[in-house]
């Protein structure tokens, strides 16, 4: 008796958790969910409440990240793009940006829809405050090869998978290649391989990309781990490159920068152009220079970043 006792604890268990995954996360409504399991409408409505009760579902009620409306709106006249989102209040420390980015991120998602994401810190801290909500069968790509020596959970493929796991049923494209080689021969037999080829072409077919911004100064991510030889930072700034955009380089004017296209594996500038919305979160007095030009390359869409690093955009 005992045991029978257990198991149906355990199944009753099962039951509470797959109701509350189809209402809150799947977006079932509860007729659907009854049909689904074989239950009736007011048993599903009952485990609801009890998932509830029993801390298996947490409700939390978050107002929306305040924003510079404004002081937005500005900055998007000015660039040339869709919408920018400037945070508020200022002071607020990068955790509030990332916050602000995936609050609007998460409202953009929908079921089934094909995302792509770059690399880097400020990427991985937008990804750390999504929220799981009612978005399934998301297809996630890598936008760019990864890097050596970077720091843990900022990778491309870290990231496609931390998505993954936060919306149910989703499937991931793995690039399994460096963002930068050491030579053209090597990016030309990494691009002769028909899995990074598939990869780069699942990327270019994205309707969401979500995308960073590099400097050209030492401490920029590709500089700081070793990507970059000196050589070629210094041919890149004599070259004008003033920023990178998910690992290529750009102009102050947004031109490429061609100096290393044959040894970069990431989606082209007009693959990244053909994505119909990308997202680009940055900020950093360092980066205004970076930022300013990768808003005139015709990639970018939304900005994303904060009162003085907007202010001094506007003042440039």
């Amino acid at each position: 008796m005992k045991a029978r006792g257990l198991a149906g604890e355990t199944h009753t268990a099962e039951q509470l958790i797959a109701v509350a995954a189809a209402f809150y996360l799947h977006g079932r409504n509860q007729a659907q969910i009854a049909a689904d399991l074989g239950l009736s409408p007011s048993t599903v409505s009952r485990y609801l409440k009890r998932a509830r009760d029993e801390g298996i579902v947490h409700v939390e009620i978050r107002p929306p990240r305040r924003h510079h409306v404004d002081l937005g709106r500005e900055l998007a006249a000015r660039f040339g793009l869709d919408r920018a989102l400037v945070l508020a209040p200022e002071g607020e420390g990068p955790d509030a940006l990332f916050a602000l980015a995936a609050d609007h991120i998460g409202s953009l998602l929908h079921t089934g829809m094909r995302v792509g994401i770059s690399w880097g810190q400020t990427l991985a801290g937008v990804v750390r405050f999504l929220q799981p909500r009612a978005v399934s069968d998301l297809s996630i790509s890598q936008l760019t090869g990864g890097l050596a020596d970077v720091e843990p959970g900022n990778q491309g493929h870290e990231l496609v998978r931390h998505l993954a796991q936060l919306y149910p049923s989703s499937r991931v494209k793995y690039l399994h290649a460096p963002a930068i080689v050491d030579s053209e021969r090597i990016h030309a037999a990494l691009m002769s391989d028909s899995a990074i080829r598939t990869a780069l072409e699942e990327a270019a077919r994205c309707e969401l990309a979500l995308v960073g911004i590099g400097s050209m100064g030492l401490d920029a991510t590709l500089i700081r781990v070793g990507a970059l030889s000196e050589a070629d930072r210094e041919q890149l700034l004599r070259d004008g490159a003033v920023g990178t955009l998910n690992s290529r380089f750009f102009t102050a004017e947004g031109r490429p920068v061609r100096l290393l296209d044959r040894r970069t594996i990431a989606l082209g500038w007009d693959q990244l152009a053909g994505i119909p919305t990308v997202v680009a979160v940055a900020a950093g007095l360092s980066k205004v220079a970076a930022i300013a030009g990768a808003t005139q390359t015709g990639c970018i869409h939304t900005l994303i970043t904060d009162a003085p690093t907007a202010r001094a955009l506007l003042a440039l």
